[in-house]
């Protein structure tokens, strides 16, 4: 029975002292990504957030490692809704659909758009497609154009 005690005491003195070998996780640190932007540039993949957070690196392994350790905080890529990718970058699909959810929704950017804008529209007009479907091979990938405030999903 004493030794039950000095057991429970132990517990208490390691969890008031904070020696806990388990630390949870600040929610002010979390970044919720709704849209991500995959491109290639010179070589290299550039990965982009509407948070505006970007990686970069030879692979997309390698730029998305770079997005997670430039960001200041935890970067929830797990929220992502919508996927934004170049007709270079195209090539990165199947990858994709490994590290982002089966039911992302994604379109096609052939020009520079503003992430913020984009994943604005992009919640008022979903594109069909998703992860899940671009896999089955169903649908075609539709073409967001951008022009100022103004946005329009084209097949």
């Amino acid at each position: 029975m004493k030794y039950w005690a000095w057991y429970i005491g132990a517990v208490v003195l390691v969890a008031a002292l904070g020696w806990m070998p388990f630390l949870g996780t600040d929610v002010a640190r979390l970044r919720p990504v709704e849209l991500i932007s995959v491109s290639r540039e010179e070589a290299q993949v550039l990965v982009e957030t509407d948070t505006g957070d970007s990686g970069r690196g030879r692979t997309l392994e390698l730029a998305l490692e770079d997005l997670h350790d430039s960001t200041p905080g935890e970067i929830f890529l797990e929220t992502a809704e919508y996927l934004l990718i170049t007709p270079e970058a195209r090539s990165l699909l199947p990858e994709l659909t490994k590290t982002l959810r089966p039911s992302c929704k994604i379109c096609l950017a052939e020009d520079p758009v503003d992430l913020e804008k984009a994943a604005a529209y992009l919640s008022v007009h979903e594109p069909e497609l998703t992860l899940q479907d671009y896999r089955t091979g169903e649908k075609d990938i539709p073409i967001l154009i951008m022009e100022g405030e103004r946005g329009q999903l084209v097949p």
